[in-house]
């Protein structure tokens, strides 16, 4: 766990029940293809994540036509998980990343 430097996309909070359907959405928008091992992977690292501990973020790499690593932390006590985003992304990848980021801050995926 830690925080790789690079270019910060974005991130915040979203709703914990979003995070997969975030990491989905952000692995199509560079090229990823995003499946059930890498899932595993995320939601088994989460739980010893602590976004207010430093150290405390899981990163995740998306090797796709545009790398960016994914980083994971839980809000302990919340239904929140907070998620940044690094890389260097073209112009309409970084839009449609800091949209989906806001979607899902908003609105529960069901």
């Amino acid at each position: 766990m830690g925080e790789p430097s690079g270019a910060v996309l974005g991130g915040g909070w979203i709703f914990a029940e979003n995070l997969r359907p975030l990491c989905e959405s952000v692995a199509e928008f560079s090229g990823y293809g995003f499946d059930d091992s890498d899932w595993q992977a995320i939601e088994t690292a989460l739980p010893g994540t602590d976004a207010e501990k430093p150290g405390g973020w899981y990163d995740y790499p998306l090797a796709g036509r545009v790398p960016l690593t994914l980083l994971v932390a839980e809000d302990p006590g919340s239904s929140v998980v907070f998620v940044r985003l690094t890389g260097n992304p073209d112009d309409r990848t970084r839009a449609q990343i800091e949209a989906v980021l806001r979607i899902f801050s908003v609105y529960t995926v069901r």
